[in-house]
């Protein structure tokens, strides 16, 4: 796609903007030219008194200027010509707005009215304020957090700049930080580390995006906090704090989808006692149904899914200690593609025809069945002095995961049993202790032990497919901040020692044997970042690490077929003599540029490359026939890598109510060893979007009026992915299909609060995908051989607070 030729161009363009197109921003306050120098000023009084109000808020909502007025009530700013939209507010009195035009100087003066409020009781709690990441990140939250309700967490997580996916169908999505995913991407799910059977490119984060109030993507290696697998970064799920303040609260999420008839309901129901203020409580459940997904031309066949959630919390918080307990269960089916046996029988390039279906709610073979436990026990306590905080966090994670073939076994009485083909159960057993002190002056860091005990296994009877193993880990970190003035600087060093013994089926000469290897590696990791705020919208960011990642026992000594794709580890093949399978080691750097809590202009450009030495990945090989048929196969294998690229975003408010938005990203993976690229990179993105946010206007209370919509937005965007080109140059022989065409997508939305006629506010949207219908497929997709992506979708999003007793006003 030609657009992508222009990329630098492009981004180079949007930096232009950033540098030199503020001083021309209209409506923004300027000494300099005497048009900028107009004065607007006035006078804000009680209605009733007349008195002058000290301490009232000014604000110019154009250029989100503020002047508070002095002992006399006066307000004042020096602006440029033009139309300004002016609010005025103070405690206790009812806020007032106008829209002056400007082209001489201008007297406004206020007088507002009383708002009779009854203030209740207030809990004032404090704590220092954490340091800024030295890693570029992005937050997932409010409304663009809302209109992801209802997708899987790998799927919502495809709205941050820089976050790829890698999908298994239109059911399983992996998340892929700047190139990198699986083993090398932490998740932290309520601050514990998601331990399971993540490792597979088609297993999916097992985790209930409605938990979450906010999602955090931490863009770069991340290893020394959380870890020595977190090459790529980590993503970060987190609920919103427990209540602390009295009464039950909750609120209502409803979805429907128009493409594949998905429907889901979570509800959330929390409070606090009034007799007990430090007892805080919540319970939570989510339910997701979805039928068969439509490509613009045919149903995917085995494309549904069922899934079913729960969590609760309750928590004590004193002065200088709190304990916090908390639970929850992630269970789904997955249905999954039945890859066709004739697969690889047509000529390359062309398409292999779908399987007939029509819609259904059924789920048939071949699906995933998960299930994943988590309990969580946390607790802090405050010392006196220096010894600031020290928490202790401890968890026990199982996870269950049945994957069930596409035919059944062909002895009746096993068939009849419907059991998994595969059958995986992992036990995790983690502790994480935290010191924070609290240091003098302008110092300030954390110390850190955390250790792992797992256990992984299957169900006697099931196919082997990985092995069992047992896998011990301990670590201890140190990290230290200083921040002079607008500077931050942060050091951190980690060790790690990991014991992986493993035990796995062979044939030695014909007889049955087991084999069994113990591994332990010493993995150190190092980094240092630094942050310079240049006054209260420009932050630099600067980061460096060092660190090593053991392999994976799927890495290893993975063999057989699993998800209708045949698999192999580097240790089942290679040569009698050549080394195992040794640790990665990754060095990184990372340059961020953003600026943001702008009126007009905000948005951050991060550059960043990774050598990775010993990098390990899966590459197709010839398939593999068996009594079942002919199989996709990948083999795991290892060389010397480099990861470089970037990401871009920026939006521009045109005007009040009108914003332009783009986000672009590019990866580019090199194989140093063969001078030749890496296969299976993520393509060149580049999105650009139009946002209309309607001005809030007043409303008087008991008008017909106040049941409309309020806060109306309205998005149109377009996507553009291009195709990947830079791919190895034996290319044609080692990939099945040729990397997929590149594609446009269009999508929209629409959505407001609906205020209801007992006042309680309805927050509704409706989003578009695939507006145009368009067919395509998407070269991350492992079942892109088969399958065209979804088509043409609307989902409608409902959001409703919850307020039991509340009295009505």
């Amino acid at each position: 796609m030609r657009v992508f030729s222009y990329l630098p161009g492009l981004i180079a363009a949007g930096l232009g903007v950033a540098l030199t197109g503020l001083p021309a921003l209209p409506g923004r306050a300027q000494t300099a030219p005497a048009r900028c120098n107009l004065v607007l000023a006035g006078r804000v009084a009680d209605h009733e008194a007349g008195m002058a109000l000290l301490g009232a808020t000014a604000r110019l909502l154009e250029t989100g200027e503020v002047s508070t007025t002095d002992s006399a009530g006066n307000y004042h700013f020096h602006v440029c010509a033009g139309t300004y939209h002016l609010e005025v507010s103070f405690v206790g009195y009812r806020s007032e707005s106008a829209e002056l035009r400007v082209t001489t100087a201008v007297v406004r003066n206020f007088q507002l009215h009383p708002d009779a409020v009854q203030l209740a009781g207030t809990i004032v709690r404090g704590q220092v304020a954490t340091a800024p990441p030295t890693q570029a990140t992005a937050v997932l939250g409010g409304r663009a957090l809302a209109a992801t309700r209802g997708q899987s967490l790998g799927e919502a997580l495809l709205n941050v700049s820089g976050v790829a996916a890698i999908q298994t169908g239109p059911n399983v999505f992996k998340p892929m930080i700047h190139g990198l995913h699986s083993n090398r991407v932490a998740l932290l799910n309520n601050g514990v580390r998601q331990e399971g059977q993540q490792w597979g490119q088609d297993h999916g984060p097992e985790i209930d995006p409605f938990v979450a109030s906010q999602m955090t993507v931490v863009k770069g290696a991340a290893g020394v906090r959380y870890g020595a697998d977190a090459i790529g970064g980590a993503v970060l799920v987190q609920p919103a704090a427990l209540p602390d303040s009295a009464g039950t609260t909750g609120q209502v999420h409803l979805v429907g989808a128009s493409n594949n008839g998905l429907g889901a309901a979570s509800a959330t129901v929390q409070g606090a006692p009034r007799r007990l203020p430090a007892l805080a409580w919540r319970v939570q459940g989510t339910v997701r149904r979805a039928g068969l997904t439509r490509t613009p031309d045919y149903w995917i066949s085995s494309s549904t899914l069922a899934e079913y959630n729960y969590s609760a919390a309750v928590g004590w918080r004193a002065q200088r200690w709190g304990v916090e307990a908390f639970m929850s269960q992630y269970n789904a089916r997955l249905g999954l593609y039945p890859v066709p046996e004739n697969w690889n029988l047509t000529a390359r390039g062309s398409s292999v025809a779908p399987l007939p279906a029509s819609f259904t709610y059924e789920l048939e073979r071949p699906y995933q069945q998960i299930q994943h436990t988590l309990f969580k026990l946390s607790g802090f306590y405050k010392l006196n002095g220096w010894g600031g905080r020290v928490g202790l966090t401890l968890a026990q994670q199982a996870d269950n995961r049945g994957e069930y073939d596409k035919y059944r076994p062909r002895n009746d009485n096993v068939a009849n049993k419907n059991l998994p083909e595969l059958d995986y159960r992992n036990q995790t057993t983690t502790a994480d202790l935290r010191w924070e002190p609290r240091l003098p002056g302008n110092w300030g860091g954390e110390l850190g032990l955390s250790g792992t005990y797992q256990d992984n296994t299957y169900r006697p009877g099931s196919r082997f497919f990985i092995p069992y193993y047992t896998n011990v880990a301990a670590g201890a970190y140190a990290l230290g901040h200083w921040r002079p003035g607008p500077w931050l600087l942060e050091v951190g060093l980690r060790l790690d020692r990991r014991s992986l013994d493993t035990r796995r089926p062979t044939r030695a000469s014909g007889a049955f044997a087991v084999v069994r290897e113990d591994f332990a590696f010493t993995t150190p990791a190092a980094s240092a970042g630094v942050v310079r705020e240049f006054g209260p919208h420009v932050t630099l960011r600067a980061d460096a690490s060092l660190l090593q990642r053991a392999p994976a026992a799927n890495e290893r000594a993975s063999q057989g077929v699993h998800n209708g794709i045949y698999e192999e580890g580097y240790d089942i093949t290679r040569p009698a003599g050549a080394p195992a399978l040794g640790p990665e080691t990754a060095r990184s750097a990372a340059f961020s540029l953003s600026w943001h809590d702008h009126p007009r202009l905000n948005g951050e450009l991060t550059v960043y490359q990774s050598q990775i030495q010993n990098y390990i990945y899966q590459t197709p090989v010839p398939p593999v026939l068996d009594i079942r048929g002919l199989f996709p196969s990948y083999r795991f294998q290892q060389t010397d890598a480099r990861f470089r690229g970037l990401d871009l975003l920026v939006a521009y408010r045109v005007a009040r109510p009108l914003t332009l938005g783009l986000k672009a990203a590019t990866v580019v993976e090199r194989d140093l060893r063969q001078d030749d690229y890496l296969i299976l990179a993520p393509a060149d993105r580049l999105e650009g979007w139009v946002r209309y946010e309607a001005p809030a206007g007043k409303v008087k209370e008991g008008s017909s009026a106040s049941h409309r919509v309020r806060g109306f937005y309205a998005q149109l965007g377009i996507q553009s992915v291009g195709r990947q080109t830079r791919v190895p140059r034996d290319n044609e022989v080692r990939d099945y299909q040729p990397s997929p065409p590149g594609y446009w997508l269009c999508g929209a939305e629409i959505g407001g609060t609906l205020r209801l006629a007992a006042h309680t506010p309805v927050e509704i949207s409706v989003t578009a995908t695939n507006l145009l219908n368009t067919s395509y497929r998407d070269y991350l997709n492992r079942y892109r051989y088969f399958l065209d992506e979804m088509g043409r979708n609307l989902t409608l999003r409902l959001r409703v607070p919850l307020a039991f007793g509340a009295p009505k006003t």
